[in-house]
């Protein structure tokens, strides 16, 4: 074997040390702090009494600003019982986002929590997961010292993919104490934390992915330009097999063309409340792999630019509305969009793109969609040079991991 040259060794050097840099992470955020606002007021934000048996009961409130209290009242004093945010709220900012909550990426789940007992209480946290909303613990059960408010933090680890993008609640089964009777409970805050993700794929539609490689793909609007569509679902649409597959329909010429949108990458289950909201929050572009075939061999170019419906659909497009134009050549070709100046990322219901019109058919694919954070100045600096040394440049076609 010969010997790598030295700018190879240097180079593979600095690469490891940017990678080795502390990550962006997928947008760990304050979920509940009942600051008090919103309608009616005092709010508690739509959190709930879960389960418990036996006489045991509980009155949440938010009469302190900044507070959940939750005052045990029932008869069986100090039995086991649960408490969590309703099945149809994402996160308190939020209020019209409804479905899951995304968490994709991080490491833990907070909880600014204490109680006025005379000794520690055992406390169970857990969240209900997928449109399944399966109860899953987080982690084993922590001992929730008596006085003042402290943290307690909680992994995600145990969680799937699919159980991570779509967690119905999250909440605390609060331990049998009867030996106390009936305790007040307060929960200043609940946060999601970690550092892992600078790239998020929201969508590969690689063989073997969810719904048959369609990945909740639907015909969001201007249906009639999907060949074969019937209305805002996924028919017209289909998989490609090919390579590692992708999404593909007839976009018909003569008209505006058709806008395709994704949820969170999960099966639609036939209503999009199944696979919303995703967290883009955290990053500053968005890239699109796709390509654009004429039959007839007409060549030429389509345009499509990208959007987003979020917070309750609010429509908005990437760049103001920019377009980027597709060769019509069936290859394959990345178009990166900014998402500079959009708000309200952090619930989006639909990821889009909508082609502008055409003349002829076209075959239409779509193999990606990823989103990309903007990397720390000091490990851009360092994997640039690197990527400079070794004389690199992204291959087009390679698959961000």
């Amino acid at each position: 074997m010969s010997a790598r040259p030295a700018s190879f060794v240097v180079a593979l050097a600095l690469v490891s040390l940017a990678l080795c840099s502390p990550a962006f992470a997928q947008s760990p955020s304050v979920l509940y702090t009942w600051d008090n606002t919103g309608n009616p007021s005092p709010n508690i934000e739509d959190w709930i009494r879960g389960f418990g048996g036996g006489g045991t009961a509980a009155t949440l409130d938010n009469n302190v600003p900044g507070a959940l209290t939750i005052t045990e009242n029932g008869g069986t004093a100090g039995g086991t019982q649960a408490f969590s945010d309703g099945f149809n709220r994402v996160r308190e900012s939020s209020t019209a986002a409804s479905g899951g909550t995304d968490v994709t990426g991080l490491s833990f789940l907070e909880f600014d929590l204490g109680h006025n007992g005379a000794a520690p209480v055992s406390v169970q946290f857990y969240v209900q997961a997928t449109t399944g909303s399966n109860f899953v613990a987080l982690g084993p059960d922590l001992t929730i010292a008596p006085g003042p408010v402290s943290t307690y933090q909680v992994p995600l680890s145990g969680l799937s993919a699919d159980q991570a993008v779509y967690l119905r609640t999250i909440g605390l089964n609060i331990r049998d104490h009867i030996g106390q009777g009936n305790l007040t409970w307060t929960l200043n805050e609940v946060r999601s934390a970690g550092t892992p993700l600078t790239t998020r794929t929201l969508i590969t539609h690689d063989n073997g992915t969810a719904e048959g490689g369609l990945q909740g793909a639907i015909v969001n609007f201007d249906g009639a330009a999907v060949q074969g569509n019937s209305g805002q679902n996924q028919t017209g649409l289909s998989h490609n097999a090919a390579g590692s597959g992708s999404l593909q329909w007839t976009d018909v010429g003569g008209g505006p063309g058709a806008a395709i949108s994704w949820g969170n990458g999960t099966a639609l289950n036939g209503n999009t409340f199944n696979n919303r909201t995703t967290d883009l929050s955290n990053y500053a572009t968005m890239t699109i792999r796709i390509s654009a075939d004429d039959p007839a061999h007409g060549g030429g170019t389509v345009g499509f630019n990208a959007f987003f419906q979020k917070n309750n659909f609010q429509f908005a497009t990437a760049e103001g509305g920019a377009g980027r134009n597709i060769i019509i050549d069936g290859g394959f070709q990345e178009f990166t969009f900014s998402l500079a100046g959009l708000t309200d990322m952090n619930v989006v219901d639909q990821t889009g793109i909508n082609l502008f019109s055409h003349t002829q058919n076209l075959v239409i694919n779509v193999d990606e969609i990823r989103f990309d954070a903007v990397p720390e100045p000091t490990s851009a600096l360092i994997l640039g040079t690197a990527v400079g040394l070794l004389g690199l440049s992204r291959r087009r076609g390679i698959r961000a991991s």
